[in-house]
């Protein structure tokens, strides 16, 4: 299925993004207080296995779902935007929704690895079959058969490197609120509508959510919002490249603003799989736990990893507003960012030997 595009106005998209915070502010400031008193949702919560001996709810990742769904939804109804996106719209609301299920499952039984893999593969591929797809990449390479396989792994990949970084205070909700706020500015800048709106809608949504997430945190994502939250940052990117952009710079932008739990979720990967784990299990080894062992509180820890996200964040953005230097731009670009990361895993390393050798 192609998803046609539609105009939609500089006020829809303010409009949007203001209605998308206010509500995910009330929905989950109602979330937190409903959860901290005495009720029959308390009452079957606190016998959870996610919530026994816990201080905040895992929980809170329906808020920010609902506050993005409801949007989506109101803005159809009321006219606001054209109604055609009905079939996107409703791809996305399935896709969401399945997601968000896995996630309380597991959020409530801490499923095994393989079950939440498994189950995510078969979301993934719907939304393939719905033509969320990665067809090709630029104008010289066709995938053929091989779409499916990477379009999966686009949707998985994505999805899993959300969930795996959502271990400290307002990191996950952080990382997706700059990432939105930057592939906004790159799909205006090309005019590329609907995606840009869905990110609009999901910034604000986030960080209504995201002020209450701040260390020490009232309420956290769980996986019932790192994995449905995680599906729709890839859902996004992959929506221009159905409507026809397929230049490289659509497969570049989203893998620079997902740099920080794509490098995380990579090294994990390969770490476990080294130690004879399973790949997608949990450890404490990922990039904030580093930090938080070096001393840093979870606010600085935070704020590092924001900055250096950021950065690169920054460096994106010359493509996407000096379309001409992207022919000869790419390949130096990526030498750019392995030095760029090979540097701060220098001087993350020497900050860890440094404190070995102190104590």
């Amino acid at each position: 299925m192609k998803f046609e595009t539609f105009p939609i106005t500089g006020e829809a998209y303010l409009a949007g993004y203001f209605f998308a915070l206010i509500l995910s502010l009330g929905l989950t400031l109602y979330l937190i207080k409903t959860i901290r008193g005495f009720n029959f949702f308390t009452f079957i919560l606190n016998r959870l296995p996610a919530t026994t001996g816990e201080s905040v709810s895992p929980f809170g990742g329906i808020s920010v779902i609902l506050s993005f769904l409801i949007t989506l939804w109101l803005f159809l109804i009321l006219g606001l935007v054209d109604a055609r996106n009905v079939n996107l719209f409703t791809a996305l609301t399935i896709g969401v929704g399945l997601m968000l299920i896995l996630g309380i499952y597991d959020d409530i039984t801490q499923c095994p690895a393989k079950i939440k893999l498994s189950a995510q593969i078969v979301i993934a591929c719907i939304l393939y079959f719905y033509g969320f797809q990665i067809d090709r990449i630029g104008n010289l390479i066709e995938l053929g058969p091989f779409s499916i396989l990477l379009t999966i792994l686009w949707i998985v990949g994505i999805t899993n490197a959300i969930n795996l970084i959502d271990g400290m205070d307002g990191l996950a909700s952080g990382i997706i609120f700059f990432s939105c706020l930057t592939l906004v500015f790159v799909y205006l800048e090309r005019d590329i509508v609907e995606a840009s709106f869905l990110a609009v809608i999901l910034a604000g949504s986030t960080l209504g959510f995201f002020f209450f997430n701040l260390p020490p945190a009232k309420i956290i994502l769980g996986d019932t919002g790192s994995l449905p939250l995680g599906l729709l940052v890839s859902l996004i990117t992959l929506l221009p490249l159905n409507q026809g952009h397929t230049d490289e710079i659509y497969y570049l932008i989203p893998v620079i603003t997902l740099l920080i739990p794509i490098m995380d979720t990579t090294f994990s990967f390969f770490r476990r799989i080294l130690k004879g784990v399973h790949p997608f299990s949990k450890d404490a080894n990922h990039f904030h736990h580093r930090l938080k062992n070096l001393g840093l509180s979870p606010i600085k820890s935070i704020s590092i990893l924001f900055a250096i996200g950021f950065y690169f964040d920054l460096t994106a953005m010359v493509p996407v507003y000096r379309i001409n230097l992207i022919p000869n731009f790419i390949p130096i670009y990526f030498i750019f960012i392995i030095i760029s990361v090979a540097i701060l895993i220098f001087i993350l390393h020497r900050a860890e030997n440094k404190q070995s050798n102190d104590e």
